[in-house]
C-alpha cells in the first residue's frame, strides 16, 4: 500500500521525560515535573464543580456547538459576538481547521517555535517555510513579511513564542497585520498571552474582529490549568469562524471539557491572580538565573530557556525539557512551577550533581 510522500518525514511525537515515567510508574515524588509548560496547580474549584455536576451524565453526547462555552468566552473578550468564536479539541485543533479552509500553499512561521507547526503543513500538504529567530532569539517581523510570496496562504505567529518566551508588542503584531496581503491569513497563536506582563498587550483580539483575515487561537492548557481536558478556543471574522465549524470533527470538544472551561472562563479574576503568581515566580527564577551567571532569555510565557542541561536539573530532582529536543542544544526549557518546585530549580544551579530527595508535598491551590 503507497501513502502520500509528504508524511514520511513525520515522526510520532517523542513526549517529555516526565510523561514517560508517569507511564512506566516511576516514583514522581521524587521530582519537580516542569517539562510540559502546564500551570502547577489543578483546575479551579469552580471547574471541579462542574465536572462532578456533570459526570452523571457523561452518557449523553454533549452540545455538538459548545453553545455556552462560545457565550462566555465572547462576554470575556469585548466587542467579540458568538459568531465569531471558534472551538475545538485544544487550539490545536482551532489551527488545524482554520488551515484548512485555505487553499494548498506555503505557510510561514518563525523557528524554533511550536513543533505542530511543520507537522500540520505536511498533514495538510502546506509547504513549510520556517523563518529563524535572530541571534537575540527575537521574533523576526521583518524577514516574516520578506518570506511572503505569491504561494503563501498563511503565516502562524506564536506569540509569545515557544520555546524561546520572547514576542511582539501589540503594534509590532498591528503593523504585521496591516503590511500583510489581504489574501494571507495571520494566525495569532497566543496560549500563553496570559503570562505576558506588557500592559499595553491587552485585547489583541480587537485585531480579527477589525480584518478579515487574522484570528487568534487560545487554550485553557495553561493558564486555565486543564491541559489534560484538551480544550481551545479561537477568535476571528464571521465567515473563517462559520467555515471552520463547517471542517471541525463533530463533537469534538467532549462534555467535561465544555463544562469545566466555561466555568474557569467565568471566574476570570481567579485565573487572572494565578497569572500574576506565575509572573512574580518567572522573575525570581531569571533572577536567580542572572545570579548564577547563566545565558537565558527573558520570557513572557510561563516557561524560560536557560543554558544549563536537563542531566544536571535531574540529578537534583528537577525534569525540564531538553534543548535539544526544541532546537536549542544544551539548553533546557524550564516551566515555571509552583513557589516549591522553583526553589528545587534554584537549588540545582548551585548544587547541579545532588541526588534527587523526595519532593515536598505542595499545597492545595485555590
Amino acid at each position: 500500500m503507497r501513502f502520500r510522500s509528504e508524511l514520511d518525514p513525520l515522526r510520532p511525537y517523542i513526549p517529555p521525560k516526565s510523561w514517560r515515567m508517569a507511564a512506566e510508574g516511576t516514583d514522581e515524588n521524587r521530582y519537580a515535573k516542569l517539562t510540559s509548560n502546564e500551570l502547577a496547580f489543578g483546575p479551579l474549584p469552580e471547574a471541579e464543580a462542574a465536572l462532578a455536576e456533570v459526570l452523571p451524565r457523561a452518557n449523553r453526547y454533549p452540545d455538538s456547538h459548545v453553545t455556552r462555552l462560545r457565550q462566555v468566552v465572547a462576554e470575556a473578550n469585548a466587542g467579540t459576538e458568538t459568531r465569531n468564536v471558534l472551538v475545538g479539541n485544544g487550539s490545536s485543533e482551532v489551527l488545524m481547521n482554520v488551515l484548512q479552509l485555505l487553499p494548498v500553499g506555503e505557510v510561514v512561521y518563525p523557528w524554533p517555535s511550536f513543533s505542530l507547526y511543520p507537522m500540520i503543513c505536511a498533514v495538510l500538504g502546506m509547504t513549510a517555510r520556517p523563518v529563524s529567530l535572530t541571534e537575540n532569539h527575537e521574533i523576526p517581523a521583518e524577514a516574516l513579511l520578506s518570506a511572503v510570496t505569491d504561494e503563501t496562504r498563511a503565516v502562524i505567529l506564536c506569540n509569545p513564542n515557544n520555546p524561546s518566551g520572547t514576542y511582539l508588542t501589540l503594534d509590532e503584531v498591528t503593523s504585521l497585520a496591516s503590511e500583510l496581503p489581504p489574501d494571507v491569513l495571520l494566525i495569532l497563536d497566543e496560549a500563553y498571552v496570559e503570562f505576558v506582563d506588557d500592559p499595553t498587550y491587552r485585547d489583541s483580539h480587537t485585531l480579527a474582529l477589525g480584518r478579515e483575515n487574522v484570528i487568534t487561537a487560545r487554550t485553557f492548557s495553561k493558564a486555565h490549568g486543564l491541559a489534560g481536558l484538551r480544550v481551545g478556543y479561537g477568535i476571528g471574522p464571521e465567515k473563517i469562524a462559520d467555515y471552520a465549524e463547517r471542517v471541525r470533527f463533530p463533537v469534538s470538544v467532549n462534555l467535561a471539557a465544555q463544562v469545566a472551561a466555561t466555568a474557569s472562563m467565568l471566574a476570570q479574576e481567579k485565573v487572572r491572580e494565578r497569572a500574576e503568581f506565575v509572573v512574580r515566580e518567572r522573575s525570581r527564577l531569571q533572577e536567580a538565573f542572572a545570579g548564577a551567571k547563566l545565558d537565558f532569555i527573558p520570557s513572557q510565557g510561563n516557561f524560560i530557556m536557560v543554558r544549563f542541561e536537563a542531566e544536571d536539573f535531574e540529578k537534583a530532582g528537577v525534569l525540564v525539557r531538553e534543548g535539544a529536543a526544541l532546537e536549542y542544544p544544551g539548553w533546557s526549557r524550564v516551566t515555571v512551577g509552583d513557589s516549591w518546585e522553583n526553589d528545587r530549580v534554584i537549588a540545582a544551579l548551585g548544587n547541579e550533581t545532588r541526588e534527587a530527595e523526595p519532593a515536598a508535598k505542595p499545597q492545595r491551590a485555590s
